[in-house]
């Protein structure tokens, strides 16, 4: 049978490499436990009187492994063993041929020594079931090499002696206890191996697979039909193939309705359950499979923000052309409350995964501990000029809707992600300076605060803030859907909000403009985290106009980072 290239990879690095503890990550149906079939084989052809454990998490249905683990599957428990069943006997009715002449590949009976030469596929299935099916390789008349397969618990882990292959370890209960225990027992043999193989578990990041093999937090992968290897934090190599990498390779995927072929990304957005989907055939870690806002807390935010019979409260406006932009202008001028304290806050669009995403401005106003997202403009441009018109004639809106000052006076301040723009950031800062402070703020600088139970982050410290307000049940949001659907995009992973842009170039931006805007409230705590360039000069009048506005953000840039929309 021809193997794929994530395949290919595998096995290469299991025959070529002294390496003895790995993993493999692969998305579902991928080959998993055909692969490990073969390195099996290879082990058995490779040392005479080895001893390969073949350790199936399939054998653990009704004892340790999860009914979800079936369901996630659309299978009974049932249809999983009989599935491995049937991989398992494919592998040996082609294993003689695999090995040609000078060996002799036979199927036995563990418990009873007893060979079997003919299987029907049921009772193959029952001797599997049973956990005593043994594959024998004989080298010779007397001296042969065998792989048991079963069902990878503690009480058999400590009289294991061998190379050994565990499958879908994720669905293993007392994992930690089990490694524990084998490791001694490959230790004491250079040539003995521990492979592992596993999808992420779902929704359960306290499985000790999670702590073993997930990657460092950030890191990205490139679609490879050979799969991508990376170091877990723990230092396990593992090698990752998701459905975009196998796909690459040969590996099809076909609707479910019109059985047309698909793209792996099609696949995801047919998917009923999208969080499972991420999982399974993305490989996506995650912690609790939860959305950082709940969703029934934000739908009374939003329900709010609708605000019934009176009249919408909040609005969410997407600016497309200049009057989109007007409309928008009109209708805040129209609706901000006149007295309350006003807080900006602008997340500037970047480039993600080479999706653009867009520029969102939110107008926050406070209300004793309530927070009102009152309106959020977002928009996609590359001109700078475009986007400080926009951000100019919020700012004045603000201060003066419908020509009149507003009793509230001007926005407190702006909060202006400087994360990846620092230098339009700062020239935003020097620009709008006779107008109001602009806070710049950078995601990964550290927050020291009174009150922090541990070190932190602005990124960790603006977003939790956000959150509180939610959970708290302080916060006013429009009620569209692209604020649900672009709040329920940002996750908590191991304690670090992190988002995955989907298909349209939603990152989880409303969910930052809006979380910049609560911090403009606060003033920023006084503080500007990105340095003034150019220092006062005394008798100053003030910041002089730039003679190519666009120098900055296309010259002064590093070599090789993409250019932003606005």
């Amino acid at each position: 049978m021809e193997r794929r290239a994530y395949q290919q990879e595998a096995i290469r690095e299991f025959i070529e490499t002294l390496l003895r503890l790995w993993a493999i990550l692969w998305e579902r149906q991928a080959g998993k436990s055909t692969t490990f079939a073969d390195f099996a084989l290879y082990e058995m052809l490779r040392y005479k009187n080895r001893t390969v454990i073949y350790g199936s998490a399939s054998l653990l249905l009704g004892q340790e492994i999860t009914l979800k683990a079936a369901i996630r599957a659309n299978q009974s428990a049932r249809d999983i063993v009989e599935a491995d069943a049937r991989l398992l006997k494919q592998f040996a009715d082609g294993a003689q041929a695999k090995v040609g002449a000078g060996f002799d590949f036979k199927t036995y009976n563990a418990e009873t020594a007893k060979l079997l030469p003919k299987l029907s596929e049921a009772d193959f299935a029952s001797l599997f079931e049973s956990q005593k099916l043994e594959f024998r390789l004989y080298h010779d008349r007397t001296s042969y090499s065998r792989t048991k397969v079963i069902a990878p618990n503690l009480a058999t882990a400590r009289s294991w002696s061998g190379t050994v292959l565990l499958d879908e370890i994720a669905f293993i209960a007392h994992l930690r206890e089990l490694i524990t225990a084998m490791l001694p027992i490959i230790s004491t043999n250079k040539d003995y191996k521990l492979i592992v193989s596993t999808t992420p578990p779902e929704f359960d990041d306290t499985h000790y697979s999670f702590e073993l093999l997930a990657p460092p937090a950030g890191l990205e992968f490139k679609p490879n039909p050979k799969g991508n290897w990376y170091e877990s934090e723990t230092g396990i190599r593992v090698h990752r193939a998701d459905a975009f990498d196998t796909n690459l390779a040969g590996k099809k995927i076909f609707d479910l309705k019109t059985s047309a072929e698909i793209t792996p990304q099609e696949a995801f957005e047919r998917a009923p359950n999208k969080d499972g989907h991420k999982i399974a055939h993305f490989l996506v870690w995650m912690i609790g499979g939860a959305a950082a806002c709940d969703m029934l807390r934000l739908k009374t935010a939003q329900e709010r923000g609708l605000g019934g019979s009176g009249g919408t409260l909040c609005q969410n406006f997407q600016i497309d052309t200049d009057l989109d932009m007007q409309i928008a202008i009109m209708w805040l001028a129209t609706h901000i409350d006149p007295k309350a304290r006003v807080g900006l806050g602008f997340d500037v669009a970047t480039t993600t995964k080479g999706k653009s995403n867009p520029s969102v401005v939110s107008v926050v106003e406070e209300h004793g501990p309530e927070w009102v997202v009152r309106a959020r403009f977002v928009w996609k441009t590359k001109d700078p000029e475009v986007a400080n018109e926009r951000l100019d004639s919020i700012i004045d809106t603000v201060a003066a809707p419908c020509g009149k000052s507003r009793p509230g006076g001007r926005a407190i301040a702006l909060a202006q992600d400087a994360t990846n723009e620092k230098y339009y950031a700062e020239d935003n800062r020097k620009r709008l300076r006779r107008k109001l402070p602009v806070i710049l703020v950078v995601a990964s600088e550290s927050v020291d605060k009174p009150g922090l139970d541990k070190p932190t982050n602005y990124k960790e410290y603006l977003g939790d803030g956000l959150v509180d307000k939610l959970n708290d049940n302080n916060l006013t949001l429009p009620g569209d859907q692209y604020t649900r659907q672009d709040y329920r995009l940002v996750m908590k992973d191991r304690g670090k909000f992190v988002c995955e842009p989907n298909e349209n170039g939603m990152h989880g931006d409303t969910f930052d403009g809006d979380k910049l805007g609560g911090y403009a409230l606060r003033g920023g705590g006084g503080r500007t985290i990105v340095p003034d360039r150019s220092a006062a000069v005394p008798g100053d009048p003030g910041p002089r106009p730039d003679p190519d506005p666009r120098g900055i953000y296309q010259d002064a840039r590093p070599p090789g980072q993409e250019v932003s929309s606005l």
